[in-house]
């Protein structure tokens, strides 16, 4: 009756999950168990599958769990539990990672001290070894073309941020139809456009690898579906560039550099290797709209 009264979280943690029952208990309880105690967990049950371990949960005074009863895909559904988010500070958590109970703390003392800090994640760890998130600093146009240039692995997916209202329309997640390829890497960009990309020189977070899981599905994508899906990435990218570097010569030569993954350097190999191979010619054109 009086929920209205009580404090809204400081950081709002958003778990979009599908299919999740095999390993989304661990993954809310490493964020229930942050030292940062203000925090709510949102989850937006994709395809509203029976999941027992959500059930344990609905009535956690930290948790709200919203059942999508028609399947949105990764990113639309990333998006709507986003979009629910009510804390000063937000983030997305995959359903199958987990925190160091100290992440969101680590992340909070760049973002509160921080000068032009938008966004802040930790190293990652997993079983494949530990992976360094890369800072993107400066003003707009150095950060733009900092991505644009040089990253691929978009670390900041999970990054604490700032819930700012003015930046929701700038911050909704792009789909790359049919497969979302790269998206999480789009979205990277489009947190660079509004402020520095900080890290946290600690591995405080787990990144789980699962058979089937959609980056392993990229990388299993045939050359020429690989292709389509990299130059429609790229022709997002120089859009989203666009909208914060006003000379479009300079944009299109990002776009050049980044239509040619052996320039990008992040890209991953199979991605260089499609394009290597026959009828993989790089096409420094935009895509077709």
């Amino acid at each position: 009756m009086f929920g209205f009264l009580r404090k809204r979280p400081l950081v709002s943690i958003c778990v979009p999950a599908y299919r999740s029952q095999a390993f989304i208990a661990e993954t809310l309880e490493s964020a229930l168990n942050q030292t940062v105690k203000r925090v709510e967990i949102v989850v937006s049950n994709d395809g509203a599958h029976p999941t027992p371990a959500l059930e344990a949960l609905r009535q956690h005074p930290k948790v709200r769990i919203f059942d999508r009863p028609r399947r949105l895909g990764w990113v639309a559904n990333s998006d709507f539990v986003l979009s629910q988010a009510r804390g000063a500070y937000f983030m997305l958590l995959p359903h199958d990672d987990v925190l160091a109970p100290g992440y969101l703390a680590a992340c909070l003392d760049l973002l509160e001290t921080g000068d032009g800090a938008f966004a802040a994640c930790s190293d990652i760890a997993s079983d494949r070894g530990e992976m360094q998130a890369t800072e993107v600093r400066g003003a707009a146009p150095e950060r733009v073309s900092h991505v644009m240039r040089d990253l691929f692995s978009a670390y900041s997916l999970r990054a604490g941020l700032r819930r700012r209202p003015r930046d929701r329309e700038h911050l909704r997640l792009r789909r790359n139809p049919p497969t979302d390829f790269a998206a999480d890497t789009t979205w990277m960009l489009q947190q660079a456009c509004l402020g520095e990309l900080r890290r946290v020189p600690q591995p405080l977070y787990w990144k789980r690898y699962r058979a089937g899981s959609t980056h392993d599905a990229w990388a299993r994508l045939r050359a020429p579906a690989l292709r389509a899906a990299w130059r429609a990435h790229c022709g997002q990218m120089a859009e989203i560039a666009g909208s914060r570097i006003d000379d479009a010569a300079v944009v299109a030569r990002l776009l050049s550099h980044r239509l040619d993954p052996r320039r990008v350097a992040e890209a991953p190999a199979y991605l260089v290797d499609a394009m290597a191979q026959p009828g993989g010619r790089v096409d420094t054109q935009p895509p077709a709209r």
